[in-house]
């Protein structure tokens, strides 16, 4: 704020020392600078950036402490292997022990059945001719008829055993199956999170944190300022407004600007930067003034530096 007075208490007095139709404004060099910060705190473990490097889009400049994050995604991936077996073995039916299993009973079924049918085609003669009485009879077509109801019974267990899952069982399991793989995804994303990285190119201007302190949301790590980001700030007199619109391209000179370096206006405010506390006469009105931007083409001054600006 006390920079702003001073750059207007500078631009009135020249302003009121110049010929009124002098087409010179006066201004500063003002970075648009950005604050990286991490999206949840943690303590800072690495620093891969030191003040004034010039970094590309997606360089690492710090990495927070990932213990926590290391653990739950190795869990998140635990899980989510445990829940692909259990939709893959539901799917394929019965393990192959279980099928030998109920393969072989039904073979003892099958023999038993067997047996009760011979037995029974044995019975039936002696019976015809009166050497056995009738109770012989019913007896090996009871067993006849147990064991044939029991090999029907294993048979349908068999299919049973050898059928995959029910479809509604599947699709309970292949949900289990997705909800475990979405939170190796999100702890990984978390994982992803803790290595902050700038999203364009740019010039690290300062650090603002040192391994072993805490950062965060609230506590950025790196003031950035990216590629095209620094500005030319003017303040128009009243009486030249009409003489900058935007895409104006402008002469730039300051004690450390290369030659012929020139910036682009790209807005022209329409409200007073500064209004003196009294009423304006024609005498006094050069004290309004109105902010200029314009971009600069080449290489720019350092925030802060003092500019004058001026149609070519």
């Amino acid at each position: 704020m006390k920079r702003a007075f001073f750059v207007l208490a500078t631009v009135l007095l020249l302003a009121s020392c110049d010929d009124p139709e002098n087409d010179v404004i006066y201004g500063y060099a003002e970075g648009r600078f950005r604050l990286l910060a991490a999206e949840s705190e943690g303590r800072i473990v690495e620093l891969m950036v030191a003040e004034g490097d010039e970094i590309a889009a997606g360089a690492a400049i710090a990495r927070l402490d990932d213990s926590i994050e290391q653990a739950s995604l190795r869990e998140a991936e635990a899980r989510a292997v445990a829940a692909a077996a259990r939709f893959t073995d539901a799917s394929l039916g019965g393990r192959d022990a279980e099928i030998k299993a109920a393969r072989d009973l039904l073979a003892q079924a099958e023999a038993a059945a067997e047996a009760a049918s011979d037995e029974l085609g044995r019975v039936q003669p002696l019976f015809d001719r009166g050497v056995v009485s009738r109770s012989r009879l019913d007896a090996a077509e009871a067993e006849a008829r147990a064991t044939e109801a029991r090999v029907a019974e294993l048979k349908e267990r068999l299919t049973l055993v050898e059928l995959p899952a029910r479809e509604n069982a599947l699709r309970a399991l292949q949900a289990d199956a997705n909800a475990a793989d979405a939170a190796v995804a999100a702890a990984r994303e978390a994982l992803a999170h803790r290595t902050i990285s700038t999203p364009e190119p740019g010039l690290v201007e300062r650090l603002l944190r040192e391994p072993g302190e805490t950062a965060g949301p609230s506590a950025p790590i790196v003031r950035f300022l990216p590629d095209g980001a620094m500005m030319a700030i003017g303040f128009v007199p009243e009486e030249q407004l009409g003489g900058f619109a935007p895409g104006d391209r402008l002469a730039v000179t300051c004690d450390s600007c290369p030659e012929s370096l020139t910036a682009v206006v790209t807005s022209v405010s329409k409200d007073a930067a500064f209004t003196a506390p009294m009423i304006f006469s024609d005498k006094e009105r050069a004290r309004l003034v109105f902010r200029l931007e314009a971009r600069f083409e080449g290489a720019a001054p350092p925030s802060g530096t003092p500019l004058q600006l001026r149609r070519p």
